[in-house]
C-alpha cells in the first residue's frame, strides 16, 4: 500500500499592529536581487528566472539602462508571447496583503496587443499549481514609469511568486527596483492538506513566518467551529518556525477554522482570521475503482482503488482491511484482506486486487475497517465487466465515429452537464464535461465527481468528449496523467478524448501534445483523440489550411464564433474570422483545409463580451450550423453551456427552445450529413453567397442551401438529375413548395436564410 501527501490549505494569522516587543516595523523588501545587481552561475541574474508560454524571449542582464544601481533587466520578445521574469519563491500566508511596486520601460510594444504586466502568481508550494492575481499593467513609454498595487494572498496560497513581463504581446522591456513588502512582519499559516481534517491528527500544524526574526512569546488560539483551543509559542527567531495546536477534531463532515493572536497573558485579541472551510472525511471513502470498467478481452479482471481512511484513534486493538467483490445476487466473487498499520489510520493508500473469476456483468466492490471494539465501517464503488465493444470507438471511411457498431452524429455543447436530460430529449449526441474532468497540478483530482457526471451521461444516451487531464500535462506529472487515462478509459460513455489549445495559448509545446497522444495509444487505444488546438503558437500560424497538427490527431476542431457580425480583423483564438461585417464570415480552417482528417467546428451559444455583446438569433443559429456542415464539417459543438456568457446562464435570451429545436432538426437529418456527398449543384447568377450540396441515401435526396451574406438574394439552382419538365419540390421545415422548370430551381434566400429541398431521386 501506498500513501499520498497532498498540499496544504493556508490560514493566516498575523500580529496586526507595527510594533512587537517594542521594535518599530519596517516594511523589508521580500525580494531576492530586486535590482538583478547580483549575478549567478547561469544566464538569468541571482533569484529570478524565465517563464515563457508560447514564443520564445531573450532574457538579458543590461548595465547600460539601470534605473538605479548598475543593472536591469532586458526581456525582448520578436513575436507574440505570454514571457516572463519570476523571482524566487516567496513566503507568504492567506489573507495578508502585500504591497508590490517595479520599474519599468518599454520600446516597440504595440499599442493594441496585450499588455506589460506585473502578475502576482500564488501557490501552496513551490510546485505549484499557480493561481494568478494582476497587480498592475504599464502605458507603453519608453521612460522609466513606476508600477504599484497591493495584493491579498488567497486562501491555500503559501508561495508567491513575482512575475514582470509580456501578455500576448511584443516588444523590448527594462525592469528593476522590484519591491514586496508584507504588511505585518509576524504572520502564520495553517498547515491542513486539501482542507481536510483526519480526527487520528490531534493537534493542527501552524507554520510561522517570523520576517523580522522576532524573539518573545505568542498565543495562538485556533477555534474549530466555536470550540477554542490554544497554544503560547516561544518564538525561535527562525523565519519560519512550525509548531502544533493541540485540538480534539471531534464532528465529521463541514466544519469551519478560525485563528486568533494574542498577547501572552492578554485576553484582548490582535488578530481574527476569518472563518475557513475545512472537511473531517468519513471514517472510510472508496474513490472509483481503475478501470471503473473491465473489458473481458483484455485478460483476467482486475482493479486498483485508493481507500481514504479517517479512523479516529490509532490506538486500541487491530483493525483490519477487508475488501469483497460481490456480484448482482451480492454472492462474494472474491475476497482480500490485511490489517492496517498505525501510520495507515489517516490519509490515502491505495490498493490492487484481482477477480479472475469475474465474467460479464454488474458488481459491488465493498470494503470494511473492522475492529473488535467498534462497529464496521464500509464504503463501496461499482464496477463491470463488458465487452470490448462496448467501450470502443473507431472512424469509419466517411470520417464519422462508430462505438458498437453505431455511427455517431456528433451534435454537443461545450459543458452542457447542467441541463442534460434536455439536451438528450433534444437531440444531442455529444455532452463535453470540462469543469467536471479539470485536474490541478498536484493535487488529487476529484475522480468521483467525474465518475459521476459519465455515468449520468450513459443513463441518458449520450456519448462524452472527454478532456485529457492538461494540467498534468502541462506540469509532466505523466503518472498522474496516465493514472487519469486508465481509471476511465473503458467507460462505455466515453467517445473520444479531448485536448484544447494547449499548444495555441504556448502552455505546452507541440511535442507536449505528441507525448499526450504516444501515452493514450498506449494505455487507451480503444479511442480516438479530438485535438482543438493549433500546430504552433496560435500567433505564428498564418496558413489556416495547415492549421491543425495533424499528425498528432485522429480528428480535429476549432471555433467559430462570428455575432454580432462586425467589421473587424481576424482573431484565431477567440474564434473570429476577419470580416468587413457584411457577410458571415466562413471557418477558414474549416473551407481552406489541407487534411482529410475528420475536423469538427465550435459554433457559438454565448454572448461575448462587450457593450455590443449577444446571443445568436435563431436565425443566425441556423445558418452557421447548416453552413458549417454544408462545408464539410464532421460535427457540431456550441459553445457554451455552463460557461462565461453561456447560454446555460440566460436560456430564454439566449435562445435554448430555438436551438433545441435546431439540433433536433439536424439529428432527424443524421443519415444524411454521414452520407457521402454527391454532386453540388451550380449557382446562377455567378457569385451568389448561396453554400449548397446534395446528401443521397436509399431513402431520399436532400438539397441544403444557406445565404452567407446579409443581403437578398434571388438565384438559379441547376441540379444534377433534375428532370427538364416541370416538378414540385417540397421545402422542409416550411410550409411550401417551389416548382421547379427544365432543370432549374429558383427561389429566394433573405438574410443568413437556409432552404432544405427533398429532390427526387434521379
Amino acid at each position: 500500500m501506498k500513501k499520498t501527501r497532498i498540499a496544504p490549505l493556508v490560514v493566516v494569522v498575523s500580529l496586526a499592529c507595527l510594533t512587537w516587543a517594542g521594535r518599530v516595523h519596517a516594511a523589508t523588501n521580500l525580494v531576492r536581487n530586486p535590482g538583478f545587481e547580483i549575478p549567478a552561475a547561469a544566464k538569468s541574474p541571482d533569484g529570478w528566472s524565465p517563464l515563457v508560454i508560447g514564443a520564445p524571449a531573450e532574457f538579458v542582464v543590461d548595465a547600460h539602462s539601470p534605473h538605479s544601481g548598475q543593472a536591469s533587466l532586458r526581456l525582448r520578445a520578436s513575436e507574440i508571447t505570454r514571457s516572463y521574469i519570476e523571482s524566487a519563491p516567496i513566503a507568504v500566508a492567506a489573507g495578508e496583503t502585500l504591497a508590490v511596486s517595479a520599474w519599468v520601460k518599454s520600446r516597440d510594444v504595440p499599442a493594441d496587443k496585450g499588455t506589460i504586466i506585473v502578475i502576482a502568481a500564488f501557490a501552496p508550494d513551490v510546485g505549484g499549481p499557480y493561481q494568478v492575481s494582476k497587480v498592475a499593467v504599464a502605458d507603453r513609454r519608453e521612460d522609466w514609469q513606476r508600477l504599484e498595487g497591493h495584493v491579498s494572498v488567497p486562501a491555500g496560497a503559501a508561495v508567491l511568486r513575482l512575475r514582470l513581463g509580456l501578455s500576448y504581446s511584443m516588444g523590448t522591456l527594462w525592469w528593476d527596483d522590484v519591491r514586496v513588502e508584507a504588511a505585518e512582519p509576524l504572520v502564520a499559516r495553517v498547515d491542513v492538506p486539501e482542507a481536510r481534517l483526519y480526527p487520528a491528527q490531534r493537534s493542527i500544524p501552524v507554520v510561522l513566518l517570523n520576517r523580522e526574526r522576532v524573539m518573545g512569546e505568542v498565543a495562538v488560539h485556533v477555534r474549530l467551529d466555536k470550540k477554542p483551543f490554544a497554544e503560547t509559542v516561544v518564538l525561535t527567531g527562525q523565519p519560519a518556525q512550525r509548531i502544533a495546536v493541540p485540538v480534539v477534531i471531534g464532528a465529521r463532515g463541514k466544519r469551519e477554522v478560525s485563528v486568533e493572536l494574542r498577547r501572552p497573558g492578554s485576553e484582548a485579541v490582535v488578530f481574527a482570521s476569518g472563518l475557513i472551510g475545512v472537511t473531517v472525511p468519513p471514517p472510510l471513502t472508496l474513490g472509483p475503482l481503475t478501470p471503473t470498467h473491465w473489458a473481458i478481452e483484455d485478460g483476467p479482471p482486475q482493479f486498483g482503488g485508493e481507500l481514504e481512511v479517517a479512523l479516529a484513534d490509532a490506538a486500541g486493538p487491530p483493525c483490519e482491511l477487508v475488501v469483497r467483490v460481490l456480484d448482482e445476487e451480492a454472492e462474494a466473487v472474491t475476497t482480500w484482506s490485511r490489517t492496517l498499520n498505525n501510520d495507515e489510520w489517516a490519509g490515502v493508500m491505495s490498493f490492487t486486487m484481482g477477480v479472475p473469476d469475474a465474467g460479464p456483468g454488474d458488481y459491488h466492490v465493498v470494503v470494511e475497517l473492522r475492529q473488535a471494539t467498534r462497529e464496521p465501517v464500509t464504503a463501496e464503488q461499482p464496477w463491470t465487466v463488458i465487452p470490448r465493444r462496448a467501450a470502443r470507438t473507431v472512424l469509419n471511411a466517411d470520417g464519422f465515429l462508430e462505438q458498437d457498431g453505431r455511427a455517431v452524429f456528433p451534435l454537443g455543447m461545450f459543458n452542457n452537464q447542467a441541463r442534460l436530460a434536455e439536451s438528450a430529449a433534444a437531440g444531442f449526441t455529444i455532452v463535453h464535461y470540462y469543469n467536471a474532468a479539470r485536474v490541478r497540478s498536484g493535487q488529487r483530482p476529484d475522480d468521483q465527481r467525474l465518475k459521476t457526471a459519465m455515468d449520468e451521461a450513459e443513463r441518458h444516451g449520450m456519448r462524452c468528449l472527454l478532456m485529457v487531464p492538461l494540467e498534468y500535462a502541462f506540469a509532466g506529472e505523466w503518472d498522474a496523467f496516465r493514472r487519469r487515462i486508465r481509471m476511465f478509459r473503458n467507460h462505455p460513455a466515453l467517445l473520444a478524448w479531448d485536448e484544447e489549445e494547449g499548444v495555441a495559448r504556448g502552455d505546452m509545446t507541440p511535442e507536449t501534445l505528441n507525448e499526450i497522444r504516444r501515452i493514450l495509444r498506449v494505455e487507451d487505444p480503444h479511442h480516438p483523440l479530438m485535438v482543438g488546438d493549433s500546430r504552433d503558437v496560435i500567433g505564428r500560424v498564418s496558413d489556416r489550411g495547415r492549421f491543425f497538427p495533424v499528425d498528432s490527431m485522429d480528428l480535429g476542431m476549432w471555433w467559430w464564433y462570428p455575432f454580432p457580425l462586425r467589421s473587424q480583423g481576424g482573431d484565431a483564438l477567440q474564434g473570429e474570422e476577419a470580416s468587413a461585417g457584411m457577410a458571415l464570415p466562413l471557418p477558414t480552417f474549416l473551407t481552406e483545409r489541407t487534411t482529410d482528417k475528420p475536423i469538427w467546428v465550435g459554433v457559438q451559444a454565448y454572448k461575448k463580451p462587450g457593450a455590443d455583446g449577444r446571443y445568436p438569433t435563431p436565425t443566425e443559429y441556423r445558418a452557421q450550423a447548416y453552413l458549417a456542415l454544408i462545408h464539410g464539417a464532421e460535427g457540431l459543438m456550441w459553445y457554451g453551456g455552463s460557461v462565461t456568457g453561456g447560454l446555460f446562464l440566460k436560456p430564454e435570451e439566449g435562445h435554448w427552445d430555438d436551438l433545441r429545436a435546431l439540433v433536433g432538426e439536424l439529428r432527424e437529418q443524421a443519415p444524411l450529413w454521414m452520407a457521402a456527398t454527391a454532386e453540388r449543384p451550380t449557382v446562377r447568377p455567378d457569385g451568389a453567397p448561396i453554400a449548397a450540396v446534395i446528401k443521397t441515401t436509399n431513402d431520399g435526396r436532400v438539397l441544403f442551401c444557406a445565404n452567407e451574406s446579409l443581403a437578398t438574394h434571388d438565384v438559379q439552382l441547376i441540379v444534377p438529375g433534375l428532370s427538364e419538365l416541370e416538378e414540385i419540390v417540397p421545402v422542409l421545415y416550411e410550409e411550401r413548395a417551389v416548382m421547379v422548370t427544365d432543370g432549374v430551381l429558383r427561389d429566394t434566400f433573405g438574410p443568413l436564410a437556409v432552404h432544405v429541398y427533398a429532390l427526387p431521386l434521379p
